[in-house]
């Protein structure tokens, strides 16, 4: 499959204003539109302004790592517009894990699973109206914060910076990220679990949930 959009335009992309308590429609089904046509998005979620694209296009996706001049070690995060999109890419959910997807999700917890097409896949699901809306109508995204790799993330479309905003085909102003604090991401592959990195929702937490809670969910 090929993509409409290219890369080598230096011409700001688009931005758009979109109500995060009030999507309006319109507006979403135009940022649907660039991602369904392989373009790169910069949107709002529950944590941080992430930069995403169709996880159906691997030139999009590599657009990604090149903006970002993000190592290609560093996999990239697929964001799901509802729980039982899991069954997409994994069948390898233990009862925990389960208990953890029925209890923190939506919300800002990042998920490794085994994962038969990629060895390990790193899912979650945004508790976030336009991240949800644009995931739903256009299916899984591949995405990261929207940020130059190794700079801090940004809470505001207006912080994400010049250089990768000129080099994106379509920016969401969607105001200040709930969160402000990237996802916990947190390897569930094998027991006992392990947390790759603590953002909002602390280690604590989580192990209170699956010594306790996880069993009466």
């Amino acid at each position: 499959m090929s993509d409409s959009f290219g890369a080598d335009s230096h011409k700001m992309g688009k931005i758009i204003n979109i109500d995060s308590d009030k999507p309006q429609k319109k507006r979403i089904e135009e940022a649907v539109g660039v991602l369904k046509s392989g373009g790169l998005v910069v949107f709002p979620t529950d944590t941080v302004y992430g930069l995403g694209a169709s996880i159906h296009f691997d030139r999009a996706m590599d657009r990604i790592y090149e903006i970002k001049k993000r190592p290609r070690e560093k996999r990239l995060v697929f964001l799901v517009g509802f729980k039982k999109d899991i069954g997409r890419f994994t069948n390898a959910l233990s009862t925990e894990a389960k208990q953890l997807v029925q209890y923190f999700w939506p919300g800002p917890l990042t998920l490794i699973f085994s994962s038969k097409k990629y060895k390990t896949v790193a899912l979650r699901m945004p508790d976030h109206r336009i991240a949800l809306g644009l995931i739903r109508k256009a299916g899984p995204l591949a995405a990261t914060s929207a940020n130059l790799s190794g700079r801090k993330e940004s809470v505001v479309l207006n912080g994400v910076g010049r250089k990768l905003l000129e080099k994106v085909d379509l920016s969401i102003d969607g105001g200040k990220t709930p969160l402000g604090r990237v996802s916990t991401v947190l390897d569930v592959t094998k027991y006992p679990f392990r947390v790759v990195r603590e953002g909002c929702i602390k280690k604590v937490e989580l192990r209170r949930f699956i010594e306790t809670k996880a069993r009466n969910v």
